[in-house]
């Protein structure tokens, strides 16, 4: 018996030493200072205006080039939240018009380096709404390349959260994050209707969803307060193009002609509509119209044009690219 009870005896201690030691760490992490955000230096600011000039022509093939020029920023002053965003965004569009490109499986890296810079962003910067709807889009886009149906909740329920704090610019991009799945399922449904929604939310009224009129509000165009992401921007000169793209893309999908062609059509109220780089793909979506949701629905691999917007070569430059040529005529 006076073995059994210095067992125990024993025993006892080892587990209070491992309480004790994993209550230390918990108070040593929980104690530790926060990273703090750092503004950018002339440095920074000369690799941001790289990233801007390649990015509004579309210069995919400098992608590598400007992750390197980033990375040596980050490398010097961790806390450069400007860069950190930037770097995220370049991880994004290397992966999102990955079409461009011969496929390599490593592509899908680029999700969790996305994800995990833009987190880091949000963290330095967690006013910027915006970032957190990219965080969120990287989290479900990571948890289906891992197959991890945790992540792709987390992320869904994250961009919630970003929704209700910025919903003129996050209600779209929850729903581009939705975009690319099976038009029959309920993640593809709530995604178009977000695109009602942030119509809905830019113009101050419910659009109709049997006949809807765009023409009557284009005289709400700002470029102040949260509505100024409702219309072409210097960050993304062709948003309206982009989304009333997307947005046709998507309702002819659903197999909603009448309405996609609404949207397709409404690209064209742009006061810079002949500018933008990618008025051919559209041109032939309406002059397809009848095909789409076949071919849009059942796009074969290696296709370039007839695909979603999501999965597409202009996937991230169909709003953002100013100027220079697409890769389609």
């Amino acid at each position: 018996m006076p073995v059994a009870r210095s067992k125990c005896a024993a025993a006892a201690l080892v587990a209070c030493a491992a309480v004790a030691i994993s209550g230390c760490s918990w108070i040593a992490v929980q104690s530790a200072p926060a990273k703090v955000p750092q503004p950018t230096t002339a440095e920074g600011q000369a690799v941001a205006a790289e990233f801007w000039t390649a990015f509004h022509a579309g210069r995919y093939d400098r992608i590598d080039e400007l992750l390197e020029a980033h990375a040596r920023v980050l490398v010097a002053r961790p806390g450069d939240t400007l860069t950190t965003a930037h770097k995220a965004w370049l991880h994004a569009w290397k992966l999102s018009e990955r079409a461009r490109v011969r496929l390599e499986a490593r592509i899908t890296e680029h999700a969790t380096l996305a994800r995990t810079l833009f987190d880091e962003a949000a963290r330095l910067d967690p006013a910027d709404a915006r970032v957190l709807g990219f965080a969120a889009g990287m989290t479900m886009a990571e948890g289906a390349i891992l197959g991890d149906e945790k992540e792709k909740r987390r992320g869904y329920y994250r961009m919630k959260d970003a929704v209700a704090a910025f919903p003129e610019f996050n209600l779209f991009s929850s729903g581009y994050s939705m975009s690319g799945g099976p038009s029959d399922g309920a993640p593809f449904r709530e995604g178009l209707e977000q695109q009602w929604q942030t119509l809905d939310i830019c113009f101050g009224t419910r659009l109709s969803r049997r006949e809807p009129r765009i023409e009557p509000y284009l005289g709400l165009r700002t470029t102040e307060g949260p509505k100024r992401v409702c219309w072409n921007s210097w960050i993304a000169p062709h948003n309206w193009e982009g989304f009333f793209l997307n947005f046709g893309d998507m309702l002819a999908r659903s197999g909603d002609l009448a309405n996609a062609r609404t949207m397709y059509e409404a690209t064209r109220l742009s006061a810079t509509y002949a500018e933008w780089p990618w008025r051919g793909v559209l041109e032939r979506r309406l002059a397809h119209l009848d095909e789409l949701p076949q071919r849009l629905n059942d796009a074969a691999a290696g296709e370039r044009e007839w695909t979603p917007m999501v999965q597409s070569v202009f996937a991230c430059t169909g709003c953002h690219q100013a100027h220079g040529r697409s890769l389609l005529p």
